[in-house]
Formats: C-alpha cells, sequence, structure tokens
C-alpha cells in the first residue's frame, strides 16, 4: 500500500476509496487487528473500527513481521508508566507526511534550530523535529531534562546567524524556560516557535493564554504555532497561530464520538483516521476530547475524566516532580 499512499499524499486522491482499500490491506497482513476487527462489515470510511491507543502497550499491531522493524516509537507514557511501542519498517511515509502538511501550513521550514523537545531515537516528536532541521542544537536532554540557560544561549546564538530558525518544545519546556528572567530575544523574521503537549494536569500549569502571551514576548519576531501528534499516527495537526483549531492533512480524517455509545458526536472522544499510517493501523481513538468543526479542524478540549494522563510533557515533567 506504500506506493497508493505516497500519491494521494503528493497528488491527492479520494479519500473513501483509498481508506477502505487500505483497511481491506490491514486486516489482510495485520493479524492483531483482524482479530480486533472480527465480523465487522464496513461500507463507510468512518465505520473502519478504530483501535484505541492503549492497546497499542498490549498488541503487536503492524502489517509486517516485527523480525522486520527498523524504528520502535514509543508512545509518551502515562502515569501508570509502561509505554505503548509503534514499529515500522521506514520513515518513509512518515517523513513525507509530517513535512508535506508542515510546509501546507507553515510555508517552507527553516534550516536551522534550537529543540526543547525530547530527543530519544525512540521519540516520535524528536524524530519529527530532526527530519524538518537535520542539525538541530539539542537543550533538551533525555535523562536530565531542560537546560534553560543553555537553551537561551543557543537561541541567542542562532539568531546571531540571522537566517530564520525553529524553535520546537513541548508546552512544559517552554514553560520552564519563561519562567526565568530574560530579556526578549528578536527572532529573525520566518522564524516558528512550535508548542506542543500540554500540562495534562500535573504539579505545574500554565494558561495556554498566558504561555502564548509570553512566549509571543520574550521571543518576538517569528510566528508561534501549536503542533498535536502521537506517536500512534503518522501525520500530525497544526494550529496556525497557537491557541487556535487544529488543521489536519488532507490525507486524514478526524471524527468526535460519545464516549460511551461510540456515536458521532459534536463534542467528545477524538478518533482519527489517518491514511500515512499504513505500516499500523489507520484507525485510532483516544482518549483526548474535541469539537471537529465543519471544516474539519479541531478544537481541543483536554483528556477523558478518569483517563490515564500521557503526553510528551510527561517527559519534561518527570525531572521535576
Amino acid at each position: 500500500m506504500k506506493t497508493p499512499i505516497r500519491d494521494f499524499i503528493e497528488n491527492g486522491g479520494d479519500f473513501e476509496t483509498t481508506a477502505l482499500e487500505l483497511y481491506a490491506w490491514q486486516r489482510a497482513n495485520n493479524p492483531e487487528y483482524d482479530r480486533f476487527c472480527g465480523a465487522v462489515r464496513v461500507n463507510h470510511w468512518s465505520e473502519i473500527p478504530a483501535v484505541p491507543s492503549t492497546l497499542f502497550r498490549d498488541l503487536h499491531l503492524t502489517c509486517f513481521p516485527d523480525s522486520e522493524a527498523a524504528f520502535a516509537f514509543h508512545t509518551s507514557g502515562t502515569t501508570t508508566g509502561r509505554p505503548g511501542v509503534i514499529r515500522l519498517q521506514d520513515t518513509e511515509i512518515y517523513d513525507l507526511s509530517a513535512r508535506r502538511h508542515a510546509e501546507a501550513c507553515l510555508g517552507g521550514l527553516p534550516a536551522r534550530g534550537v529543540s526543547l523537545a525530547p530527543s530519544a531515537a525512540t521519540s516520535s516528536l524528536g524524530h519529527m523535529c530532526r527530519a524538518f532541521v537535520p542539525e538541530l542544537v539539542q537543550v533538551f536532554d533525555d535523562e536530565t531534562g531542560l537546560d534553560v540557560p543553555a537553551a537561551w544561549a543557543a537561541i541567542e546564538a542562532a539568531v546571531r546567524e540571522g537566517a530564520p530558525i525553529f524553535l520546537p518544545g513541548t508546552a512544559f519546556a517552554w514553560a520552564e524556560l519563561i519562567e526565568t528572567e530574560h530579556d526578549p530575544v528578536t527572532l529573525p523574521p520566518g522564524s516558528v516557535t512550535m508548542v506542543t503537549g500540554g500540562f495534562k494536569g500535573r504539579r505545574r500549569e500554565v494558561a495556554p493564554s498566558v504561555l502564548m502571551s509570553a512566549l509571543a514576548r520574550l521571543l518576538p519576531g517569528g510566528s508561534v504555532v501549536g503542533e498535536y501528534g502521537m506517536s500512534e499516527l503518522a501525520s500530525q495537526l497544526w494550529a496556525i497561530p497557537a491557541g487556535g483549531a487544529y488543521r489536519p492533512p488532507p490525507w486524514m480524517r478526524v471524527v468526535a464520538v460519545n464516549a460511551w455509545t461510540g456515536e458521532p458526536a459534536t463534542r467528545g472522544l477524538l478518533r482519527f483516521y489517518d491514511l500515512a499510517n499504513h505500516q499500523t493501523v489507520m484507525a485510532i481513538e483516544t482518549q483526548d476530547v474535541g469539537v471537529v468543526l465543519p471544516d474539519g479542524s479541531v478544537r481541543l478540549e483536554g483528556r477523558l475524566p478518569g483517563a490515564a494522563l500521557r503526553g510528551c510533557s510527561l517527559r519534561a515533567e518527570a525531572y521535576h516532580a
């Protein structure tokens, strides 16, 4: 299925037809998913069974033998500990999907940058950031957390070069950075400050409006944008500017459903149908709650009450608990 998915991402196509073909292919090549689907009959893409994201902790949901896996992205974990694992043979479609939609939303991506995001090989967020900017300066250490003085120094050094810079980071890492007293650093035009993840109801929270205002004040000159993604999905959604609704790519559809009945709802659990997930499972149900707007964009509203806390910001907070 790689070639049809690549063609869709590069040239567009009929989502309904491609989704149903991919569903049939995944059932034939993904034994765990086929067992999950059982005897269900599907006539429309929205009827394709969506796998709860938590099942990646227990099942090997891949369309190839595990022995052929070359990449393993871990979910960012929960307060209960054990992460899920997303196995891939390669990241060709993953990288193509990420770059195409980012460029469609942001324009040309800066060639240089400083990362306040996790960098582990098992982090899909870290992989995406490196795919965008291979020579990122890393100031978040997966063992010790964010180095705040090094972050400011690296940003200042990058600014002195004069070219646009890419500054990705989790909400928690950005909150830690803005707590330190520092004069504003004006970014070159075309720079992008990316905020991803939330505070997950943990020890320290900063209202999104306060965080975005502080970033705009301390890092003027560029744009502050929001990114929504997860290891279980190959594609990301972008909010331009940060704080607005998140825009999915053309090869993704999002549906809100009632948490108890699974029926479509104005506000509810979010299900993602991502054609770029050709190696695993196209349809994923999260425990994130939101509203899908008429144009297909998504307004996030947090987590399902009682759901395990999870997300890339947990990785940052672990060093300060």
